[in-house]
């Protein structure tokens, strides 16, 4: 199993003792979960985890609703140790996972079916990691959304989740449609620049702030100097610490949409090694520049994403 976890922490401007924004990967496991035959949409209401990243309830069988964050940066669906001692689930054995900062092994759990509203996902085997880690109950990953298109509705404060051939009522008209290509499970635009740069951007919701590589950010260097640098720590579940640079670059652009001054965290992540990006631009797209759309629209099945611009030119920033 691979799997990818890890915090951000200002590493000269937080405040003691405040803890930095909670950025969450995970990457597959063998086996495929079973999902339940059904075209009803699950409406659900995000609700922000107090870092800019999404959760939404979920129920595992009869339990009541937990909070579940949507991660579609990763491929495998995990749950809590609390949450797995709390119901009773049952323990599976042990894989490895590979963090920003190298490897290590976690425990795994059984989920029989987890549901959003009326769809649900059946026969799960999830990574238990601790609840104040992963900053939630648990993460949605894109085994529990492979098949489906899961709308962000950001100006309406909703978020949508449709079967492959249901009908397309929710998507704007206007949206800037660009064409992913899949990467260990994940969805990466490779229609992209950041001020010049072909850039591979892999879509990660899980993650508060948008990372790049050192490939990137040798190219960027050579363009122009750097603005807006903090350093910044990234330190894994395992505790281990990666040093990191936030600089602000100066526009992305995807499939003819743009972002102007977005914040890039750029470190030597583990992460780029794991899927064979660390030596071409690259970037884990995070929530700061996700938001910089009214609405976004990831069709799993169909390998698309769709943009849907603001009514007013808005700032993808590092959240204050």
């Amino acid at each position: 199993m691979n799997g990818l976890t890890f915090w951000m922490l200002l590493a000269a401007s937080a405040a003691a003792g405040e803890p930095g924004p909670p950025v969450t990967h995970y990457e597959a496991v063998v086996g495929r979960p079973q999902a339940a035959e059904t075209n009803q949409p699950a409406d659900l209401a995000m609700v922000s985890d107090g870092h800019d990243r999404l959760t939404v309830p979920v129920r595992l069988g009869a339990s009541r609703t937990y909070q579940f964050l949507v991660d579609t940066g990763s491929d495998r669906t995990s749950v809590s140790r609390q949450l797995a001692r709390e119901l009773g689930l049952r323990e599976q054995a042990r894989a490895e996972l590979h963090s920003a900062t190298g490897r290590s092994e976690v425990r795994m759990a059984h989920l029989p079916e987890l549901s959003m509203s009326r769809r649900a996902v059946r026969n799960i085997t999830a990574p238990m990691l601790d609840a104040n880690d992963m900053g939630a109950d648990g993460i949605l990953g894109i085994d529990s959304l492979r098949s489906q298109r899961v709308v962000f509705d950001f100006a309406g404060g909703r978020l949508s989740v449709l079967s492959r051939d249901a009908a397309d009522v929710i998507t704007d008209k206007d949206a800037i449609v660009v064409r992913a290509k899949r990467l260990e499970g994940r969805l990466v635009i490779t229609d992209a620049e950041i001020d010049g740069i072909p850039v591979r951007v892999v879509l990660d919701t899980g993650s508060s702030l948008t990372i790049g590589n050192g490939a990137l950010s040798r190219k960027l260097g050579r363009q122009r100097a750097p603005t807006s640098v903090r350093a910044i720590d990234l330190i894994s579940v395992t505790g281990a610490v990666l040093r990191g640079e936030l600089v602000t670059v100066g526009g992305l652009e995807i499939g003819g949409a743009r972002l102007e001054g977005l914040g890039v965290v750029f470190a030597d992540a583990h992460t780029f090694r794991q899927l064979k990006l660390d030596r071409t631009p690259a970037l884990l797209l995070g929530m700061n520049a996700l938001r910089g759309f009214d609405q976004v629209s990831i069709d799993f099945a169909g390998k698309t994403l769709s943009l849907v611009l603001p009514g007013e030119r808005k700032r993808a920033q590092f959240p204050k």
